[in-house]
């Protein structure tokens, strides 16, 4: 199963504070370069540790290891 931009957004605003300047588009680019890592059959490390690096270096944000755990387990869980 494979999944759908909207429910990668959806995770990522469960477990993430989204700035509210950030523009739905972008959100969407960063959903689907995780949806290409999850096709990509990425490891549950290796998606986190590329959710720690959109966190810090595109949502500008610190880094929130726990939560980047959660959404990778999501993810995968829901991908498969």
């Amino acid at each position: 199963m494979t999944l759908d931009i909207g429910k990668v957004e959806a995770i990522l605003r469960q477990h993430w504070q989204i700035p509210s300047d950030l523009s739905r588009g972008k959100l969407q680019e960063y959903a689907g370069r995780i949806q290409v890592l999850i096709l990509q059959k990425y490891s549950h490390d290796n998606l986190k540790y590329q959710l720690g690096l959109i966190q810090t270096t595109k949502l500008h944000q610190d880094l929130n290891d726990q939560a980047c755990d959660q959404i990778a387990a999501d993810l995968l869980r829901l991908a498969s």
